[in-house]
């Protein structure tokens, strides 16, 4: 019988990577934004699933910004930061795993360190710990609550955004990958002090061998937006495939979708220079990093994470009606990720 219903159970998981990768798009319901956020899939062989929190302030040179993550993968254990990590389920909905974290106070990076912790799926909630801190996620679209114990306390709402949800995914049988995002306003309070900005939620489930990508999204101070990502041949190679690259333009209630654009994605000193063009689009941006946290998973398919904090230092795109700069939008923040077996 417990064969027959990790059977069933691997089953739904496929199927909810289908359904997600259907959908690709923001048109995916609360209830099934609940589904993803609120669930403990059955991995198979090579499956993941990772829990991704990240926070932008809006003031200072160098923002305030913090990543959370709960990770679990098949298998008994892995290395993570070259500790060993166990993977163990305790019951229905509670299993052993990782949670990770940092915070940018405005100065400098907080190690909010690496735990072997129990998590527990409740109704409409998370329940774990990092470090000895209580960290828990409650709430429903597009409103919740996440705290770490003493050091973060937020009230996460619904903001004014082109697209506030979206679920997207690939499905190659046996492989594939599905996720949810949820993009919000946050309010409340991060290391003693106030914290005002932008919350992106991000659950992913897949089975698959980990590859190289890129992946990045900046807030820009009128609200605008913008993403891209690609999957690499290799660490270091300029091969990319599955490109795309998402503008969200508020001011003029325009969303600029690069579908499968030419990318160039460069490191130069301490700048990430990105450069795309879609047919009678092209956009160029440079990003200066001022954090660097990296995460080093090793063991059943698993990769290195390399995360920065970025500033946009330079903005520019076009179409053959619209030309926008950093001077319209404001100052940005976001996160540039780097990852690689």
């Amino acid at each position: 019988m417990v064969y027959i219903n990790k059977i069933r159970g691997i089953w739904e998981t496929y199927k909810l990577i289908r359904k997600l990768s259907s959908i690709n798009g923001s048109d995916v319901s609360k209830t099934l934004l609940d589904r993803v956020m609120y669930n403990v899939e059955t991995l198979p062989p090579l499956g993941k699933e990772y829990w991704w929190f990240l926070f932008f302030g809006q003031d200072g040179e160098k923002p305030v910004q913090f990543m959370l993550l709960i990770f679990r993968k098949y298998g008994k254990k892995m290395l993570f930061n070259n500790k060993e990590m166990v993977f163990r389920e305790s019951g229905k909905n509670k299993f052993q795993a990782v949670t990770a974290g940092w915070v940018y106070d405005g100065k400098e990076l907080r190690d909010l360190g690496d735990t072997n912790a129990i998590v527990e799926i409740q109704e409409k909630k998370i329940v774990s710990e990092i470090s000895g801190q209580k960290m828990r996620l409650s709430g429903s679209f597009p409103n919740y609550e996440l705290s770490v114990g003493d050091l973060i306390n937020l009230e996460i709402t619904k903001g004014n955004y082109l697209e506030d949800k979206d679920a997207c995914g690939v499905f190659l049988p046996p492989f594939g990958v599905g996720w949810v995002d949820v993009f919000s306003d946050v309010d409340g309070i991060v290391l003693g002090k106030k914290f005002k900005g932008t919350a992106h939620l991000q659950k992913v489930v897949g089975v698959t061998i980990s590859g190289p990508f890129h992946w990045g999204r900046i807030i820009f101070q009128n609200g605008s937006s913008i993403s891209f990502f690609c999957l690499k041949a290799g660490k270091s190679s300029k091969r990319y495939f599955r490109k795309s690259a998402t503008f969200h333009d508020v001011e003029n209630n325009k969303i600029i979708r690069f579908g499968n654009p030419e990318l160039k994605i460069s490191k130069r000193g301490n700048n990430w220079v990105i450069v795309g063009k879609d047919y009678d689009k092209t956009f160029r941006i440079v990003l200066e990093a001022y954090a660097i946290k990296q995460y080093d998973m090793r063991g059943g398919g698993s990769q290195t994470y390399i995360e920065y904090g970025v500033t946009p230092k330079e903005f520019n795109l076009k179409t053959k009606d619209t030309a926008i700069t950093l001077d319209e939008l404001g100052k940005g923040v976001g996160t540039f990720e780097d990852a690689y077996r």
